[in-house]
């Protein structure tokens, strides 16, 4: 799941718009003209966000919409969240002196 959310600044950029916009359903094409991007530059990052599901599509008559899955954004946060604490609990037991 980090791999797909550190895997390129498209992501990073898809993820503070839907999180700056929690609200927000748009094209794919809309989306990335919102970031300076073109659609077909974006639709790799769009689509492991998908699968992973943070955006969910849509039908919207007969176009296809992204919008932020909430709870699934919020069960990823804290699933990382979790994951960091962890790695940080690893860190002090590696810089504990015995």
């Amino acid at each position: 799941m980090l791999e797909t959310l550190l895997a390129s600044e498209i992501t990073g950029d898809l993820l503070v718009l839907f999180h700056r916009n929690p609200g927000l359903i748009d094209t794919l094409d809309s989306v990335a003209r919102r970031i300076g991007r073109t659609g077909n530059s974006i639709e790799e990052d769009v689509r492991g966000l998908v699968n992973i599901g943070i955006l969910k599509t849509r039908r919207v008559g007969r176009s296809e919409v992204l919008l932020l899955d909430r709870a699934r954004d919020r069960e990823v946060l804290d699933a990382i969240a979790k994951h960091l604490r962890n790695l940080e609990g690893v860190g002090k037991i590696d810089n504990a002196k015995f």
